[in-house]
């Protein structure tokens, strides 16, 4: 996992890798080749929704369609 501050207008950078996206702020904030890796800023406790820092999403690659999970 590495973590960044980029705009969610340049996330054609990061086809085929896992991105944890703050959407209040509309940045990527880190990114990583597997779930796992961003999890940290992806997950929670029920009840504590609100502190949850990003949510997750897999780019596609250009020959890939979208992601369903």
């Amino acid at each position: 996992m590495k973590r960044v501050n980029i705009s969610t207008s340049q996330i054609g950078k990061f086809a085929g890798r896992w991105v944890a996206i703050d959407t209040k702020k509309e940045k990527i904030i880190a990114f990583g080749e597997t779930l796992r890796e961003i999890a940290a800023f992806v997950t929670g406790k029920k009840g504590e929704e609100e502190k949850i820092k990003a949510a997750a999403f897999k780019v596609p690659r250009k020959d890939e369609g979208p992601y369903i999970l």
